[in-house]
């Protein structure tokens, strides 16, 4: 019974902070221009830069609008949010995950326009490699 509680105010937690954003995906390619690497992901050079174009956009997840509470325009408002949505090493638990992935129970994340393969894939790279902010 505690577990279905937990699992229960785990999804309302992530439907409540994904929930409020509406997606200005960029008319332009500028997402497609960002390319992960394999391994050693960096966060200024490739994470940050997607987070920009992607999600902390004006009405988002930007340090004015902070839809939900969440700032995703630098490292230390992403990474010590206070919903576990960044969990280093571990992407089963990081609810950055479940919204790029679009998990049942989890609102997809751009709302409008998915991220590719290639920064899904990176995006949790990044996370299982620590999730720091260190240039590789």
């Amino acid at each position: 019974m505690k577990q279905l509680f937990y699992i229960l105010g785990t999804f309302c937690v992530t439907l409540f902070l994904f929930s409020s954003c509406e997606d200005i995906a960029k008319p332009d390619d500028s997402l497609d221009k960002i390319v992960f690497p394999e391994s050693m992901v960096s966060y200024n050079r490739h994470v940050q830069p997607l987070f920009n174009v992607a999600c902390a956009t004006s009405d988002c997840h930007d340090t004015k609008t902070k839809a939900d509470d969440l700032d995703l325009s630098y490292y230390s408002a992403a990474i010590n949010s206070k919903f576990g949505v960044i969990i280093p090493h571990d992407t089963s638990l990081s609810r950055l995950v479940w919204t790029i992935e679009g998990r049942p129970g989890s609102p997809r994340m751009p709302p409008q326009r998915s991220l590719n393969a290639n920064h899904i894939r990176g995006l949790k790279q990044w996370i299982l490699e620590g999730a720091t902010d260190t240039i590789p």
